[in-house]
C-alpha cells in the first residue's frame, strides 16, 4: 500500500498545488509533503474525505485490488412523491448544488393530485481513476 504516491498521482493529476490541496483539507503543507513522500499516512477518519476529494473509493486510496464478487454503486434512480411541482424544482436545485452524487437527469411528472419527481444520480463520474479488476 502506497497511499501517498497515490495522493500524489491524484492530486497532479487535478492540477493543483501541495497549498491549494493542504487548504482544502485544512492540513498543513508539511503534512501533505509528509504523505506524500512516505513518512506517514492520513489518519484513517480522512479516507472519506480524501475519497470524495478525489471522487475515488477508500479502496482505491488504500490500493486494494476488487475482486470480482464486490459491486460497485455508480447510479441510482430515485422516486419521490410531493406535494407540488414546486417542492419538486425545489429539490431538484437542491440536488443540482451537490457535488456528490451528480445529478444527471431527472423528470417531474403529475399523476392525480400527486406530483412525482425521477431523479437519476451518478456516483462515480471520473471512472478513468477507479481500479476494475
Amino acid at each position: 500500500m502506497n497511499i501517498g504516491k497515490t495522493i500524489k498521482e491524484l492530486r497532479q493529476k487535478k492540477g493543483i498545488t501541495q497549498e491549494e490541496f493542504s487548504e482544502a483539507l485544512r492540513v498543513s503543507v508539511q503534512t501533505v509533503s509528509r504523505w506524500e513522500n512516505g513518512v506517514n499516512a492520513p489518519d484513517l477518519s480522512m479516507l472519506p474525505q480524501l475519497a470524495v476529494y478525489f471522487g475515488v473509493t477508500a479502496d482505491y486510496l488504500l490500493g486494494l485490488e476488487r475482486s470480482d464478487t464486490m459491486v460497485k454503486l455508480i447510479k441510482t434512480v430515485e422516486t419521490f412523491e410531493l406535494a407540488s411541482r414546486q417542492e419538486a424544482e425545489e429539490m431538484v436545485l437542491k440536488f443540482k448544488g451537490e457535488k456528490f452524487p451528480v445529478l444527471k437527469d431527472y423528470k417531474i411528472t403529475a399523476d392525480g393530485d400527486k406530483v412525482i419527481l425521477e431523479a437519476e444520480k451518478e456516483f462515480n463520474s471520473d471512472l478513468d481513476s477507479m481500479k476494475f479488476h
